[in-house]
């Protein structure tokens, strides 16, 4: 059974229609734990726990679909996607680095320091820090549009070390070696 296929059904259906509205998906989540930050402690504290948690759903439903080929994101790349590179290569650029080490780092760093506004300032302060996740769910929605095309990303440039992508040595074909 193909990916697009599933969209008739229960589960399928759902992550399907998350997946391809990421940010309609996960930005409400991310404003409810902000809000509810600001708002204090207590029964807040729990709203904000599971906003936070639905924002993470969001994030699982939108991997699993990202695993497959989808037919109706295929469909809604760019009709000139080599113009479209060109003009959001900063974009691209963004969500590579924020999926290496580097920004594992900066994206710790940015949470440390939302925790010590937190405590110092006012408990909201240190939900602002949800955005970098949410920012990241925006570069990954637009990168998945032009990812055969994301000069990043290796395609053809002869870096990707998939050994298997390398066809078979022809076996009835003879090397001799020179004497």
């Amino acid at each position: 059974m193909d990916h697009d296929s599933e969209q008739g059904r229960g589960r399928g259906r759902l992550r399907v229609r998350v997946a391809h509205h990421p940010l309609l998906a996960g930005g409400p989540p991310v404003a409810t734990a902000i809000v509810a930050g600001f708002l204090g402690t207590g029964i807040w504290s729990i709203v904000a726990l599971a906003a936070v948690a639905g924002y993470l759903t969001v994030q699982v439903l939108t991997f699993a679909h990202d695993r497959q080929l989808c037919e109706r994101c295929l469909a809604e790349s760019p009709d000139d996607p080599g113009h479209h590179v060109a003009t959001h290569r900063g974009r691209l650029r963004a969500f590579h680095v924020s999926t290496t080490g580097a920004g594992l780092v900066a994206l710790l760093v940015a949470t440390a320091v939302g925790i010590t506004a937190a405590r110092l300032v006012q408990p909201g302060w240190g939900d602002l820090v949800l955005l970098l996740p949410l920012a990241c769910t925006a570069l990954t929605a637009a990168h998945r549009r032009v990812e055969p095309w994301c000069p990043f990303c290796g395609w053809g440039h002869g870096d990707d070390h998939d050994e298997a992508a390398a066809p078979p040595p022809d076996p009835r074909a003879t090397v001799l070696a020179p004497t």
